[in-house]
């Protein structure tokens, strides 16, 4: 036994580490004062050998109590020596990863001064705050707000974009068992980084295409200096020139495809430890109190960086896609600009490769503060005498073929498992309805894809990033137990549900577009209208389908091109309030209205048209926005109380498998073929594709109703189900008492 200063006797067993023989070994001291227990934490300084791969130490107790037996000292210890086998290697801070020489922040012998500053948990959660604003910009916001500008660039549908979109979870489920299995008991820090750096490489990698495909030219003299004619007028050709382009190139745009779906995957697979990993390492490091707080500030990061990301589209789009090397005259509002899309996948690449840097020196583990977390949570159990939470094996993970085991260990749980269905329900409404909403915007009210995206992120999002930080305050706040936790989703969630109700009645009709959803001339007959853009007043003017030029009569008809109308002539004038030039068009064949005067079905007094399409009436975007914000507040204040039913729910070792399983569940059952099937839906209500090469490319014009009935249908019909799911896991809930902390899920 050997004395202290202040009179605690403890025996010591010390074991020189790998590392030079440095000595990071800790011993509890247990001192039995009065009935009262009295631990304390102090380093081992003694050159005793030992064996710290086993995690060896010794616990004294000395009884300052006249007359007690040595039995009492032996029950004390027998009483809590299960407890100190267990939590052993976190009291001792294993120090066998060569990549852990010290730890402090460095990379390899590069230990600058501001690095030692770095070395706290707080700090960690900022560059982990910033790299999750970044990654979430990139992968929820940018790339949404640029698809359709995609679609149009590629010629591809909505299916198409959707499957580019699901391709970045396809990388995530590759990775997330390995990475969440594996990676919780390796150096996490670096296996982020490592990942960063991946995702850098995949985000510059999906901009190639901009650079090695053909540029691209609208197909309008109005690009071009000589400004007092259009060439897409009817011109009774006998070969359109686009047939000529047909034989000249290859039509096909898949090489570009299968280019944006790889890098797609890269930027998933590299992105799979943020969370995964990430999560863990903070709640290895946070009181147990504290550690809502922590993630809801990542998560509330991770609804941040969509703002960015949208308003970073809204801004980019604005410039002209080939910017740097060709000038039109054009502007962002004509519907055959093609923004800069490309510009946003530099940026955040060479930003998520300088965020890589932090995290590759970071060490494995950040010892103040575990070793503060680990002399609180044995005080609590010893003064408490509760057992210990779960047992933790230091094997956890070390091996694969532990992994079946442990899968069938987390099903068994069923509160685990029933959430598995709910959260895919959810992931599913969240995915497949942000990544088309920018569509939806523009297609149901008419704005611009620029206003679009600057409505999905400055509107939509902040009600998410306000819901995620209110969940959180209210799970420490309230200090709610998993059950009141499951009761706060269900409000939540029914009140999502009334808000989709609403949904159905925001919308707008269908614009009178002739050949599209309106006939060009009215019949006396009952014959059933069938979408025909040619027409006996242009079939001999030879129409191209690729790219929409919509003009609006004089009798309040839009169509899809001077050419379709049977203009002939045209005239151009600046027109200020769209900031261009516009075009007046004459000798309108298939544009008749009461005004006009015939002979034997010909026009003898040509109607006039105008650039751009017929205005719509309809003024349901400001009550649409304002119930989008509640919706997403309402979905966003469900994420911090299920990610703690989750982590509550499982062992403490199990915590960084569980959220990899449930993510691999959520991608192969909601990320990925979330988009999809959105986008096949979205393209079951389109009424106009673009046709080049005989081939159809994207969509010009859907029928609006149906496109609002199917994509706040689809969502709706989601919520109910995930609805059903919350209450089961509240029924498991009830039927037993989870421990606040982790308990073991057998």
């Amino acid at each position: 036994m050997l004395p202290t200063n202040d009179g605690c006797n403890f025996s010591e067993t010390c074991a020189p580490t790998s590392n030079n023989g440095k000595k990071k070994i800790f011993h509890i001291c247990v001192t039995d004062i009065m009935d009262d227990t009295h631990t304390d934490t102090r380093p081992c300084d003694s050159q005793s050998p030992g064996d710290l791969s086993q995690g060896q130490f010794s616990l004294g107790v000395e009884s300052t109590v006249s007359g007690q037996s040595d039995n009492s000292r032996a029950e004390l210890l027998r009483t809590d020596n299960k407890r100190n086998e267990d939590t052993q290697n976190n009291i001792i801070l294993e120090d066998d990863d060569e990549d852990d020489e010290d730890n402090e922040c460095h990379i390899g012998r590069f230990r600058p001064q501001c690095f030692l500053l770095c070395a706290n948990i707080n700090m960690f959660v900022c560059f982990m705050c910033a790299l999750i604003v970044v990654a979430s910009a990139l992968t929820t916001g940018y790339l949404n707000s640029v698809i359709t500008t995609i679609e149009k660039r590629f010629e591809i549908g909505s299916s198409v974009s959707g499957l580019i979109a699901a391709a970045y979870e396809f990388g995530n489920l590759v990775a997330v068992i390995f990475v969440s299995f594996l990676g919780a008991s390796r150096h996490i820090p670096k296996w982020i980084g490592f990942g960063v750096l991946m995702m850098g490489t995949g985000s510059l990698l999906f901009s190639l295409p901009h650079i090695i495909a053909p540029k691209y030219s609208v197909r309008s003299r109005m690009a071009e200096n000589n400004v007092t004619s259009d060439e897409n007028i009817c011109r009774r050709l006998g070969q359109h020139p686009d047939d000529v382009m047909c034989i000249q190139q290859n039509s096909g745009n898949w090489g570009y495809v299968l280019l944006l779906v790889a890098a797609q995957i890269l930027i998933g697979t590299g992105g799979t430890p943020i969370m995964t990993l990430g999560i863990t390492y903070v709640d290895n490091h946070v009181a147990k109190e504290a550690s809502p707080a922590y993630l809801a500030s990542m998560h509330a990061s991770g609804a941040l960086g969509p703002v960015l990301g949208y308003a970073l589209g809204a801004l980019l789009l604005q410039y002209y896609v080939d910017t740097f090397s060709h000038e039109t005259q054009i502007t962002s509002g004509n519907p055959r600009w093609i923004g800069a899309w490309w510009g946003g996948f530099v940026i955040c690449g060479v930003l998520l490769l300088l965020l890589a840097l932090p995290f590759l020196a970071y060490p494995r583990v950040l010892v103040k503060e575990r070793r503060r977390i680990e002399e609180t949570k044995t005080k609590e159990a010893l003064l408490q005498n509760i057992p210990d939470d779960v047992a933790e094996d230091k094997h956890y993970g070390r091996s694969l073929r532990d992994i079946p085991k442990a899968v069938v260990h987390l099903i068994k749980n069923p509160v685990y498992t029933v959430m598995l269905p709910a959260i895919c329900c959810e992931i599913c409404i969240v995915s497949g309805f942000v990544v088309f909403l920018p569509k939806y915007l523009e297609s149901q009210f008419g704005t611009s894809t620029s206003l679009a995206n600057l409505f999905t992120g400055g509107i939509g999002i902040p009600g998410a990033v306000v819901g995620i930080l209110m969940g959180g305050y209210i799970m420490k706040r309230l200090a709610l137990s998993p059950k009141g936790a499951i009761k706060f989703v269900l409000l939540l969630n029914t009140l999502a549900l009334c808000g989709f109700s609403f949904f159905f009645y925001m919308g707008c009709d269908n614009v009178r577009i002739a050949g599209a959803n309106f006939p060009y001339f009215n019949s006396t007959g009952h014959k059933i209208f069938e979408a025909n853009l040619t027409s006996s007043c242009n079939q001999n003017c030879a129409c191209s389908t690729i790219q929409i030029q919509p003009i609006c009569g004089i009798n309040g008809i839009t169509y899809f091109s001077p050419c379709h109308a049977g203009c002939t002539g045209s005239n151009h004038f600046y027109d200020p309030s769209k900031e261009e030039n516009s075009f007046n068009y004459s000798g309108c064949s298939c544009i008749r209205d009461g005004s006009a005067v015939y002979s034997n079905h010909e026009v003898i007094i040509s109607p006039m048209a105008t650039s751009g399409p017929c205005k719509n009436t309809c003024e349901r975007l400001l009550p649409f926005l304002i119930l989008l914000v509640f919706m997403t507040f309402c979905v966003a204040g469900t994420q911090m109380p299920l990610l703690m039913v989750t982590l509550r729910s499982v062992g403490t070792m199990e915590r960084s498998f569980a959220l990899g399983l449930q993510f691999v569940v959520m991608r192969l059952f909601a990320y990925i073929p979330s988009p999809i099937f959105f986008g096949n839906a979205i393209d079951s209500t389109c009424l106009l594709w673009s046709v080049k090469c005989q081939r159809n490319g994207s969509c010009l014009l859907y029928d609006m109703v149906m496109f609002r009935y199917k994509y706040v249908g689809i969502a709706a019909g989601l919520k109910v189900i995930s609805l059903c799911f919350f209450i089961a896991v509240w029924y498991f809930i009830s039927r037993r008492t989870l421990d606040p902390g982790a308990t073991n899920a057998g």
